[in-house]
């Protein structure tokens, strides 16, 4: 089994998430609810950068544009876009995502204070 260091969590900062290039392109890596995890870097709704984003207390990654917020365990997303424009789309977003579109995961460890991506 083949592995690649993807961040030292040290490095996480306060949002607990960072982007990384890998060969898999960007992903949003980090930690939530105290377990690593990588997860594809774009949010379902209108494309920004997870990995920008932050990490909530109740474990879920937060979208830095618009608070659409993905359990990083499922891919899932838990609530869609955030703000009165949305409030009519909010439903159809997660329902569309959680149907056809969720997050992509990847398999992670945490060794030696590192988050790495985990290969076969």
């Amino acid at each position: 089994m083949a592995d690649t260091k993807l961040v030292n969590t040290k490095d996480l900062g306060e949002r607990g998430v960072t982007v990384v290039p890998t060969g898999h392109g960007r992903l949003a890596v980090g930690k939530a609810s105290g377990q690593p995890f990588a997860v594809s870097n774009r949010c379902r709704h209108l494309g920004a950068s997870l990995g920008q984003g932050t990490v909530t207390k109740d474990g879920c990654l937060k979208c830095p544009w618009h608070g659409a917020e993905y359990d990083v365990a499922t891919g899932r997303m838990t609530s869609g876009p955030e703000g009165a424009v949305f409030r009519p789309v909010r439903r159809a977003v997660c329902v569309f995502t959680n149907t056809f579109a969720r997050l992509r995961r990847y398999p992670v460890a945490e060794r030696g204070g590192a988050i790495h991506l985990v290969e076969p």
